[in-house]
């Protein structure tokens, strides 16, 4: 089996490229036993939950799952679910501060959103857990991280949880579509180039065959499986992104391109899983090792109409806890969110990484909400569900309760960081973080 560059990539005509996944060709021979990269995802979902539904019971290594989070059982023991932490907040409504201090452990800055009942507020005042996670890693990858959402909406506080440092937000990328150009189909592709070439009903493995048949016949047999494997997930997600041409058009003359409705509010499921796949394959191809997956934005109004639920999701949020209709639908929704996070365990778990292992074995998932009850505005006893244990960082089948101590989700970030083999002693305001969480490591 011959080296060949980590850095690799599928070239084709027209400028057509793809990046290739981790493959064991191209670690030097003395160090194919070597760890493979720590990774670290942030997912996020709106408007608060039930804690009712969604609080575990039992002890911490023996626990049923709540309803909501029943979805995650095939992955019970890989989870760390984390109860009783306070989110301090300040600047903005609830929502705002919610969102902005979520990841960043910060208050936001006076500034031009309006909010209810609240002065109004800008950005957030410093940077989100998982831009200090990417520079501290200081990984040699094209992207220091990936942002990717699913109809953020608007360019304001409501809408934004990744800050790269105070009032520096990084909006998420909401259109599958422009992720794959931008990302994968060239690590510096021509878009007008790609375009013509889906445009005349070519795909971009077509266009790099001669570079796959020769790289293929320097692998070894477990090398091209993955590569195999690989491609036809950039195949399946090609195809899923351009869900029909101009038929008869032999000339192939400018042809109309219909491609996913990312704002439609029926597409919410079917963007999410193009993203998911997206993601998993930029960390598959070590693209980046930080990324971020945002379902809507705080104060989200989308309508679970594939769950026969018509009502906009805020609206629900601040019905009473007594409304058995409104209990029901929130539990569902957030079932349905509980799944999508199933979902991406699963094809991190699927994804071949390092020597013998998978994408999932060095990776940490921290699933977030802005809220902890969306028609109290409480942030008292957020939801925190983390998956993976960044190789080892982190002791995982627990679900750790730390009600009435009064500490703050600062302390938690804290613990993640050095589950990440980043020594930091703090995160966020000074005055909400007294160190890392004892028993989470």
């Amino acid at each position: 089996m011959k080296r060949i560059s980590r850095r690799a990539i599928l070239r084709g005509a027209a400028g057509a490229a793809i990046a290739l996944p981790w493959l064991e060709a191209m670690w030097p021979r003395k160090a194919r036993a070597a760890v493979t990269p720590k990774r670290f995802i942030v997912m996020f979902s709106p408007n608060g939950t039930l804690p009712t539904q969604w609080t575990p019971t039992g002890a911490e290594t023996n626990f049923t799952l709540s309803p909501i989070l029943m979805p995650l059982a095939p992955h019970q023991g890989d989870l760390l679910i984390v109860e009783g932490l306070l989110q301090e907040g300040g600047g903005g409504d609830g929502h705002q501060n919610g969102i902005g201090g979520m990841l960043t452990g910060s208050p936001l800055n006076p500034g031009p959103f309006a909010g209810v009942g609240a002065p109004p507020a800008g950005w957030a005042t410093g940077p989100s857990i998982d831009q200090r996670v990417a520079q501290a890693l200081a990984a040699p990858t094209p992207f220091q991280s990936l942002e990717f959402g699913v109809q953020v909406g608007a360019a304001d506080n409501w809408g934004r949880m990744i800050y790269r440092a105070a009032n520096q937000p990084l909006p998420p990328t909401d259109d599958p579509a422009q992720v794959y150009t931008s990302v994968f189909s060239d690590l510096h592709t021509d878009p007008v180039a790609l375009a013509h070439l889906r445009a005349r009903r070519k795909s971009i493995l077509d266009a790099v065959g001669g570079e796959y048949t020769r790289i293929g016949s320097q692998l070894g047999s477990a090398d091209k499986q993955r590569l195999d494997a690989h491609l036809t997930a950039v195949r399946e997600i090609e195809t899923r992104l351009t869900t029909s041409l101009v038929d008869n058009n032999p000339a192939c003359h400018d042809p109309t391109v219909t491609t996913v409705a990312t704002q439609a509010n029926d597409s919410f499921p079917a963007v999410g899983a193009l993203q998911m796949d997206l993601l998993t394959m930029a960390l598959a191809c070590d693209l980046t090792r930080v990324a971020s997956m945002q379902w809507s934005r705080s104060v989200s109004q989308v309508r679970f109409t594939w769950l026969n639920i018509p009502d906009g999701h805020h609206d629900l949020s601040h019905r009473s806890d007594t409304d058995s209709d409104a209990v029901n639908k929130l539990t569902r929704i957030n079932i349905w969110y509980a799944q999508q996070m199933a979902d991406l365990i699963a094809r991190l778990k699927n994804m071949p990484d390092g020597a013998g292992g998978t994408l999932f074995d060095n990776t940490l998932i921290l699933w977030s909400n802005e809220l902890a009850k969306g028609n109290t505005h409480s942030r008292q006893d957020a939801p925190y569900v983390l998956a993976g244990n960044a190789g080892g960082g982190l002791r995982t089948g627990r679900f750790v309760s730390y009600e009435g101590q009064g500490l703050p989700h600062n302390n938690m970030m804290v613990s993640l960081l050095n589950a990440l083999d980043i020594p930091d002693t703090t995160f966020g305001k000074a005055d909400w973080c007294t160190g890392p969480l004892i028993g989470l490591l």
